[in-house]
């Protein structure tokens, strides 16, 4: 039934409108479409819950991607920024030194798997970046040259004694240059106007004892940072290499200990300062400790992979470093599959002596560097033994070309006499 209805006087239009009566055959027909699928307007509601699904799928996706992506970059980028690149420097002879190194009339070049990291440990009881009372930075009583092969999933360690007779640096309270005097290389943390300045010279120090070796990054902590660092991964255990009269713990000589807190900090800080070379067998208790720790860590490491963001940003004051988020992140799954043996652990070579009121340590040349092309270098093949086997590579080729040639030759006949046959 259809009517019209009468202009609307503001509308100026006409508008219609539709009674309708619904049958009751059209319910059952209703009926029938909501088990046939439901109503359009269900439809419309169970494919915009479709759409909210396939969005969350997608972002969650273009995370993982992006997580991923932004982590193989930073691998990336911290795998160039740490490895030395030999090629480069061979084109420049500038860049030569410490790369390339002649031994024994035979040329070595670095190997760009390892890399190379200066560990310090400083004697202050103050946060590192502070001055101590005499106007200095302190001294470097922990002196660890830490190298990671990559390639070959190593770490070694070399301990240089704080006592070593280098060229040192001599500089003002300003940072500028006075003049170079032999002395403990200890000293030469104390020069650096800043933190980061006194490491920076620790580098040069050490990477010209050992004629020019590339180090990449350093770390320099304050001894107050140890128990942090060694309660961190539920203490260390060591065997007493020495009786131990420290100022939190008294340990006796072959017993077994585990070291907690600042029972860490005594057994590689204390040193029987009346004792001829008490230096030395105080390093052997750090190069022990070192190693067993590395152990340790590994473990508490693969537990826990937040561990050693956990670890830096407990260490804010107590630290020094130039190792980067980039490092980190291309470092620490190498790390976790390389192992550190004692093997791996040794000292460069020389003599203690005391010529006066404090003890020298004055290094083995010779021995110091054949160590150091040992661990650091490989021999540079001649372009003589190149030349020769390419030549023999193509000897090689042709005398191989020839017998094939021979062979199908003798393989023609055959079918021919065949075929004639």
């Amino acid at each position: 039934m259809k009517k019209k209805r009468r202009p609307d006087e503001n509308a100026g239009r006409e508008e219609e409108y539709t009674l309708e009566t619904i049958e009751e055959d059209s319910f059952e027909e209703n009926k029938e479409e909501e088990k046939e699928g439901g109503s359009p307007e269900k439809k419309r509601r169970f494919k915009r819950w479709q759409k909210i699904c396939l969005g969350v799928a997608v972002v969650m996706i273009v995370l993982i991607g992006s997580l991923a992506g932004s982590f193989l970059y930073l691998r990336a980028k911290g795998e160039k920024n740490l490895k030395v690149q030999t090629s480069e420097a061979r084109e420049d002879e500038n860049a030569r030194e410490g790369i390339f190194i002649t031994y024994n009339g035979k040329e070595y070049q670095y190997n760009e798997n390892i890399i190379n990291f200066l560990c310090l440990g400083i004697d202050k009881d103050i946060p590192i970046d502070q001055k101590r009372d005499t106007g200095s930075e302190g001294l470097a009583d922990a002196v660890l040259l830490v190298s990671v092969d990559v390639e070959d999933n190593l770490i070694s360690l070399l301990a240089i004694p704080r006592d070593t007779i280098v060229p040192v640096k001599v500089q003002d309270a300003q940072g500028n240059f006075l003049r170079t005097e032999n002395g403990q290389i200890t000293l030469q943390y104390a020069y650096g106007k800043t933190a980061e300045d006194s490491c920076e010279l620790m580098v040069d120090a050490v990477s010209n004892l050992l004629y020019k070796v590339p180090i990449q990054r350093y770390c320099s902590i304050n001894f107050q940072a140890v128990p942090t660092l060694n309660d961190a991964i539920g203490g260390v255990e060591v065997e007493v290499l020495e009786d131990i009269w420290g100022e939190h713990c008294t340990l006796y000589q072959g017993t077994i200990a585990h070291l907690d807190g600042y029972e860490a900090l005594d057994y590689i800080r204390w040193r029987a300062e009346w004792e001829a070379g008490s230096s030395m067998t105080r390093l052997e208790r750090q190069k022990q400790y070192m190693s067993n720790y590395f152990a340790q860590a590994k473990n508490a490491v693969k537990s826990d992979l937040t561990l050693p963001v956990r670890v830096f940003g407990e260490l804010s004051g107590n630290m020094c470093t130039n190792v980067t988020v980039e490092d980190i992140t291309y470092l620490v799954p190498e790390i976790l599959d390389i192992s550190l043996d004692t093997e791996n652990i040794a000292m460069i070579p020389g003599e203690v002596t005391q010529p006066g009121e404090y003890e020298e340590y004055h290094v083995y040349e010779e021995e110091l560097k054949q160590l150091v092309v040992s661990m650091f270098y490989e021999e540079v093949a001649s372009e003589t033994e190149n030349t020769e086997d390419t030549q023999n590579g193509e000897g090689t080729e042709g005398a191989g070309s020839g017998q094939d040639s021979g062979e199908a030759e003798n393989s023609g006949n055959s079918q021919s006499g065949a075929a004639e046959g």
